[in-house]
């Protein structure tokens, strides 16, 4: 065993006596890290400890210097502070060393590796690898040198430290970040030699290079393939770090990817489930349903086939009787045929009604399990396998095409299905041998289907793949909508958006000419079928086998039945898409998650003492196995004690939080509550005793008092307002408008951060929970809020368990224990005294915190004397001298300006043009041919071309029933042999018909289908184009949540391609054949076709009806979309909702937003069953009357029989295509209510933009020097439209001069990030100015103001990507050497580079895969690689550890130098260096200079009362 001493002192560290003879000491230049190796000599081996391949050491470091430290150095690796003294201590370094040396492994390995490939090159180099195992006890002057490593040879230079290592010892480089040419160059030397190698490295030679820990003594050490001809290279881009590379070199197309992956498309597609599994969820009163409307299908789909069978009598009673006889015999079958109708109104009706509801009822229940499934998940589900994006297609599209299945599709094919049965079994009953023969064709029949349903469903899972890849850009967008607007990214995530829609529109445009085609050859085999049916009849007729009305009657079933057999076949399409939907949604409906929210099982310990232990644990997130979060974590918190965790950002802190609410369970190790492992235990009952109050405070879109009562599943109103006194919220929450019944917005956006933060620990304290897990409670409350909280904390901490993280340190001065955590080890505990005694880790932590504390102390404490005429030395801030009178006159009345707060933010210019002024107004609003048209008209010959060949195909449907009517005449030719040619052409030109099927239904439907995939791809991008152009206050409205507006993006949106592209040409369709057929009527015999045509308004009527019905306006598409922003607003902030154990009350929420929706789709259910009912029932009724009419003719001598049987089949067969048209309803259902609500979008202009301000030349010559711009509000009055009777400005003033920095304070809920919003120009003012550069800001170019503008928010916003991609957002022409920058002076560098994939480490949906604190910093990177000339920093540091605020701090200083600075913060040590200081109360700045002279000259002021209040508070003062 081979040990190692590390030490920063430069000197290594005595191995323990029993070893010191036999060590080897190998120093290092100073600054440097030092090895002392220890061999321990293997028996028998020459060399000793060549093959010895542990890696184990003791290790032992001192706190020191850490400045040497490069970026990927060892420093870096080993921390600021590590254990040492013990044995424990000791066995955690080196396994601490190895986890977080992401860019390369020290591993004790045999010499002779690193000559492997050079000891027959030389024999000097031979003889010099001998000297170094031989002298390798001796301490020769051997050296193995690192001289630098490249993780991409493509873009950085990663230069370690100068480092040098014993010569039997070697680099084993981890590919864990390594890309497809990563290099590292090693230097072997001795007193007289050296030689310099170039080893090159990959992730496909992981195993080659990688040694996993705890080898065995025998396993075989791997090679590390040195070449002869991989000679050292000087690399010329290692200045890279002292800023000589050239820039060009490193200039980066930053490809702002908000997936994953922009190669082929990958999508989690769950396996299809089959019909019957579609009814798996169904209830008893569904199977009631189901029976009725099956037996009703039946009687509705056999009418045609038994009329047919009536139909064949009819015409043998005509021609085979006299004429007086026929009128009876005619008069009976008319009766049957009446009875047949009345039959067919109730079978329609139970039809329509049962399979409607059964759809209706089946999706409402999917949409309950689904999410209740969703949220049952384990927290880890929503890292790797699903996002928000995918929850949101699955409730709004995925099920909705279930329920179209279940419900519209599933009743015409069993519709069909017994049409088709009874067809036959007319055709059966008439001729066997015809129906042989036809049927005997049926194979052909199924193969095409088979075929059809293969390739269509095929085409609909990518398409629906593709566009979920799109969704994901906009519901990211939408949801952090103000970060986009502020970095003014709207047109790059557009046209990200518009990528990916190109990419999905491919598809669409395969799957209209994969359906025409499938149709086409359909029909082309149906209407083969008919030709040999036609031309077997006429031999039997001829042969005298039967009459020529049961062949009529037999062809008729036959054909009724056949095309039974393809419409249902058609329906194998809707089927693959419904049965795909149903197989995504019943993977999650299913999926038994490794950790239940709803489990029962478990333990619920009857009293909990709250004892809480980590035993051995170790943790690594699912999205990144790779990277340990923690390591060999041991760590006990007593019972009704307070323990606080400090230590930097990233350390795991915020991950032991997520391991005890059990969000995630431990790689290895265990984790105990009073002895029991928390697995062991019941889940609900385990988060319902822990009370949880993150670092971002999560709010849902209901009100205050709803939000407070998420936290227990049975409070009680008084409850939650007794939680609210407690959290220091109750007096905020009465001075608002509705008091706890106010809405907080989406996501809590109406509540400023401070706000929001007190309602989280109001919502935690109402659990009274046993264990209080409190992560940075206070990062967003001003100092005296902060105090009175901090107060209310430490009473709930009696009697109760809390643990605390903070990084403020005043924070934890009274915890019993305080832990110190560093890179997932608890390097240091105890308290505070004591380990400030031990001068460790704590120690510097807690000088840093006096170091930042000390000047605003001593300022509060020693109040120097201002100089004479201070108050008066910068007065040019404001015109209101008032502003600084008596504060007691400040209140929150209502302003001057009349009705001033109420014009705040006027709707959009839109109501000008009389669109749009509510969504119900938009609903009910009429839908304009020439609105549409003009989205549409770049697609004007595609569509001519497929409306052209949609009549083409109608007038097929109509000829058709001719040539059948023509053979019904000849059947009943005397002359066999010319009834035997005459039928032999009519069958060939039947089948000609069936190709011309083909063509015009391919020329139809893909040449529609490309029109309706284009318009519905432009109509997706001008939508998001519009909703990415709208003013943030926009989206405070409820009917404009981001769940609505996505799901106006998936479904809405796909309205126009159905009631315009392809459904409007099967309207022309119906109508060519319509036409055609009524031009040959007319030319028949005119009399009869009016008789028809009188009858015709009947079953036209009905189906206008029918059609009204279901394209009507729906109120409760309000609904829907209010159930889809719950679910939005649960899935994403899952944790939330899981902590909580809010599961209960987020699906009852969602359910009764559900329940009016379902009820009013009940009723309309049983309504169109009647109307459908009835217009079947007219039709029949219609049939009838033609044919007594045409048989009277016949008597009188009026008309011919050929005539009626011809007239007759094109009106019956034309009425198929009315059916057509009829059918177009459940498709088209509130297509003109969600076209509607998209054109109110896109008609609105709004209230904010460049188009109500010339933003040009004159104004932009003005402030396009270059210099830092000033910023001026000069008396401001401003209310938000949400709440327009709560004032939040009120005769505001300020003056920002430019280059200087003016710091906002005051309490939360004052107006102070009010003001960030109104600099952006976010909101106008209601009265006042806003002023840039000495210009009003309405005057200003809207995007050159923002792109001028560099925000970090309180809460940053990142998106699903790289890392590198979200600093990148800031600048989109940032090369990378300017991001690594920004990242370097963020101070967040050294942790993306520690990273296993650095800068490409994806940060998941939200930056959920980062600490608070990380995320911070990344957004801080992001605002300073914008370079901007005004900077905005709302709360800014709040998230930070001490060390990392210090250095951020530091880099804000240097990036304010040269911008226009405000400054928004709680904690008045990061503003004492600001060069104005605003107080803020009632909404107006009531103090206003810097530190020292508000000190001075306001003693008993606010500020003062403020600098007080924190310097209490400071622990360490």
């Amino acid at each position: 065993m081979d040990d190692f001493s590390f030490s920063r002192s430069g000197t290594h560290q005595p191995p323990p006596r029993r070893q010191q003879r036999r060590s080897s000491a190998f120093s290092t230049p100073d600054n440097s890290t030092s090895f002392a190796a220890t061999p321990r000599r293997t028996p028998g081996r020459r060399g000793g400890a060549l093959d010895d391949a542990s890696w184990q050491s003791s290790v032992s470091w001192q706190p020191a210097d850490t400045s040497w430290a490069q970026p990927h150095g060892l420093g870096a690796a080993v921390g600021p502070w590590a254990p040492a003294g013990s044995d424990a201590a000791s066995r955690r370094g080196p396994a601490l060393f190895r986890r977080t040396a992401r860019d390369y492994y020290l591993s004790k390995r045999s010499s002779r590796m690193m000559m492997h490939h050079h000891r027959s090159s030389a024999a000097q180099q031979s003889r010099s690898v001998a000297a170094a195992a031989a002298s390798a006890a001796g301490g020769g002057g051997k050296r193995l040198e690192l001289q630098s490593v490249v993780t991409d040879a493509s873009r950085a230079l990663v230069v370690a430290p100068n480092t040098s290592f014993a010569s039997n010892d070697d680099v084993i480089i981890s590919t864990a970040t390594a890309g497809p040419a990563a290099k590292a160059v090693v230097k072997y030397s001795d007193d007289t030699h050296y030689v310099s190698r170039e080893v090159s490295f990959s992730r496909d030679n992981r195993d080659k290079l990688y040694v996993p820990p705890r080898r065995g003594r025998n396993d075989a050490p791997p090679s590390f393939g040195y070449d002869d001809d991989a000679s050292a290279t000087s690399y010329s881009r290692s200045q890279h770090y002292g800023g000589g590379v050239d820039e060009d070199d490193y200039d980066l197309d930053l490809d702002l990817d908000l997936d994953d992956d922009d190669g082929e498309i990958e999508v989690r597609v769950g396996k299809p489930v089959s019909l019957a599994g579609l009814f798996k969820y169904s209830a008893p009163l569904d199977v009631v349903l189901l029976v009725l409307g099956c037996v009703g299908a039946m009687v509705n789909g056999g009418s045609l086939p038994w009329y047919s069978y009536l139909f064949g009598n009819f015409i043998n009673k005509v021609v085979n009787t006299d004429k007086s006889q026929m009128m009876k015999d005619v008069k009976q079958i008319s009766f049957y045929m009446l009875f047949l109708a009345a039959a067919v109104v109730v079978g329609a009706y139970l039809e329509i009604m049962c399979w409607r509801m059964i759809g209706e009822r089946s999706a409402l229940r999917m949409r309950r399990e689904y999410l209740k499934a969703v949220l049952r998940q384990e927290v880890g589900f929503f890292d790797t396998e699903v996002s928000t994006g995918e929850v949101m297609q699955s409730i709004s599209s995925d099920v909705a095409q279930i329920q179209d299945v279940m419900g519209d599709k599933m009743a015409g094919f069993v519709h069909h299905v017994f049409t088709f049965i009874f067809g036959y079994a007319v055709g059966f009953s008439k001729s066997w041998k015809i129906a042989l023969a036809v049927f005997a064709a049926t194979p052909v029949m199924m193969s095409c289907g088979l075929a059809y349903k293969a390739i269509y469903g095929g085409l609909t899972a990518k398409d629906e793949a593709s566009y979920k890849r799109a969704g994901s850009v906009a519901q990211q967008a939408i949801s952090s909508v103000r970060t986009v607007l502020s970095f003014v990214m709207e047109d790059r995530l557009a046209d990200r958006y518009a990528e990916r829609l190109d990419r999905a529109a491919p598809i669409g445009i395969k799957m209209g000419f994969a359906k025409g085609a499938g149709m086409g050859v359909i029909y082309l085999v149906t209407y083969s079928q008919w030709a040999l049916a036609l031309w077997l009849g006429s031999r039997l007729v001829a042969r005298g086998d039967i009459k020529g009305g049961d062949a009529i009657a037999c062809f008729f079933g036959v054909m009724v039945g056949g095309r039974g057999l393809a419409l249902s076949l058609s329906y194998y399409a809707q089927f693959a898409q419904g049965r795909a939907a149903a197989g995504r949604v019943f993977e999650i409906v299913d999926r038994v998650p490794d950790i239940d929210a709803y489990g029962g099982g478990g333990r619920s310990l009857s009293s909990v003492r709250g004892r809480i232990e980590f035993k051995d644990v170790e943790f690594a997130y699912p999205s990144r196995p790779e990277a340990m979060v923690l390591y060999n974590l041991n760590l006990t918190i007593p019972a009704g004690k307070m323990l606080a965790l400090v230590g930097v950002s990233g350390g795991g802190k915020s991950t032991m939080f997520a391991l005890l609410e059990r969000f995630y369970d431990p790689t290895r190790g265990t984790i105990t509550l009073d002895g029991q492992d928390l697995s062991s235990l019941n889940l609900r009952w385990l988060r319902s005793q822990m009370g949880l109050v993150g670092q971002e405070p999560v709010l849902f879109a209901t009100s205050i008092i709803e939000n407070v009562m998420m936290g227990k599943e049975d409070a009680t109103r008084q409850e939650a307002i007794a939680a609210c006194a407690k959290a220091n919220a109750h007096t905020f929450v009465l001075g608002l408008p509705d008091g706890y019944d106010t809405q907080v917005g989406d996501r809590g956006t109406q509540l400023s951060g401070g706000q929001k933060q007190r309602i989280a620990l109001a919502r935690a304290i109402i659990r009274d929970p046993r264990v209080l897990l409190l992560d940075e409670p206070t990062s967003a409350l001003d100092a005296e809020s902060e105090a009175v909280v901090q107060q209310s904390i430490e009473r709930l901490s009696a009697g109760r368990t809390v643990v605390v993280i903070a990084h403020r340190l005043a924070t934890v001065r009274n915890a019993d224990t305080i832990a110190v955590l560093d890179r997932g080890a608890v390097v240091e505990s105890g308290r505070h005294d004591d380990l400030l005694a031990r001068g460790g880790p704590y120690a510097a932590l807690v000088k840093l915190a006096s170091d930042s504390g000390r000047s605003s102390g001593d300022a509060g404490r020693k109040s120097p004397a201002a100089p004479a005429g201070a108050a008066t030395a910068y007065n040019s801030f404001t015109d209101d001298s008032a502003v600084y009178d008596d504060m007691s006159s400040l209140s929150m009345s209502k302003p001057r300006y009349g009705g001033g707060a109420r014009r705040t933010y006027p709707r959009g210019e839109a109501e000008e043009d009389g669109v749009g002024k509510t969504k119900d107004d938009a609903s009910n609003s009429k839908v304009s041919v020439s609105e549409i048209w003009k989205l549409q008209r770049r697609e004007g010959p595609l569509l001519v071309l497929g409306f052209l060949m949609g009549i083409n195909a109608g007038a097929v449907f109509s000829v058709f029933p001719l040539l059948l009517g023509q053979a019904v005449e000849v059947y009943f030719d005397s002359d066999t042999s010319k009834m035997k040619r005459q039928v032999g052409a009519l069958a060939t030109a039947v089948v000609g018909l069936g190709v011309a099927c083909i063509l015009a239904m391919t020329g139809q439907q893909g040449l529609c289908g490309w029109a309706g995939a284009r318009l519905t791809m432009r109509v997706r991008d001008r939508l998001f184009r519009a909703i990415l152009r709208q003013e943030p206050a926009w989206f405070d409205e409820e009917d404009n949540a981001m769940g609505v507006l996505v799901t106006r993006l998936a479904r809405d949106a796909v309205a126009f391609r159905s009631m315009f592209g392809d459904r409007y040409a099967v309207l022309l369709m119906a109508v060519g054949s319509a036409g055609v057929g009524l031009g040959i009527c007319f030319a028949l015999d005119w009399r009869l076709t009016l008789v028809a045509m009188g009858c015709t308004p009947l079953t036209l009527g009905a189906s206008y009806l029918n059609l009204l019905i279901n394209v009507g306006p729906r109120a409760d598409d309000g609904a829907y979309a209010r159930a889809s922003s719950i679910a939005a607003g649960a899935v994403s902030n899952v944790r939330t909702v899981a902590a909580l154990c809010a599961q209960g009350n987020i699906v009852g929420a969602f359910n009764r937003a559900l329940d009016g929706p379902a009820s009013k789709a009940r009723r309309r259910s049983q309504v169109m069953g009647v109307i459908l009912g009835l217009s079947q029932g007219a039709m029949y009724g219609a049939y009838t009357a033609t044919l007594w009419a045409g048989a009277l003719f016949i008597k009188r001598d009026l008309s011919k029989f050929g005539d009626v049987s011809k007239i007759f089949l094109i009106l019956v067969l034309s009425s198929f295509s009315v059916g057509q048209l009829a059918g177009l309803a459940p498709d088209t259902s509130g297509a003109p209510v969600a076209i509607a609500g998209i054109l109110s979008i896109l008609k609105r202009r709004p209230a904010i933009s460049d188009e109500d301000g010339s933003g040009s030349g004159k104004r932009r010559r003005m402030i396009k020097d270059g210099r830092p711009i000033e910023v001026e509000l000069k008396r401001v009055v401003f209310a938000y439209p949400s709440r327009p009777d709560v004032t939040v400005l009120n005769e505001f003033s300020v003056r920002v001069k430019a280059g200087s920095t003016v710091a906002v304070v005051g309490a939360s809920g004052s107006g102070k990030s009010t003001v960030v919003w109104l600099v952006q120009r976010f909101y106008d003012p209601a009265g006042g100015k806003v002023m840039v550069g000495g210009i009003d800001v309405r005057e200003l170019d809207l995007k050159w103001l923002r792109g001028e503008c560099a925000l970090v928010s309180q809460e940053p916003a990142l998106f699903s990507g790289s890392i590198r991609e979200n600093i990148g957002f800031g600048n989109p022409k940032a090369s990378w050497a300017e991001i690594e920058e920004a990242a370097k002076e963020a101070n967040i560098h050294k942790f993306i580079a520690g990273l296993p994939q650095g800068y490409d480490t994806q940060v998941g949906e939200s930056g959920v895969q980062l600490s608070g604190g990380q995320k911070q910093r990344i957004a801080i990177a992001r605002a300073i690689v914008k370079q901007s000339r005004i900077l905005l920093l709302d709360e800014a540091s709040s998230a930070l550890d001490l060390e990392s605020e210090k250095h951020v701090q530091e880099a804000l200083r240097k990036v304010s130098r040269r911008a226009t600075t405000i400054v928004v913060a709680h904690r008045l040590s990061t503003v004492r260096e600001a060069d104005r200081i605003a107080v803020v109360a009632g909404g107006r700045v009531v103090e206003f200079g810097g530190h020292q002279e508000l000190l001075a000259t306001h003693r008993d002021g606010l500020y003062a009362a403020m600098v007080k209040a924190e310097v209490e508070a400071q622990a360490f003062a």
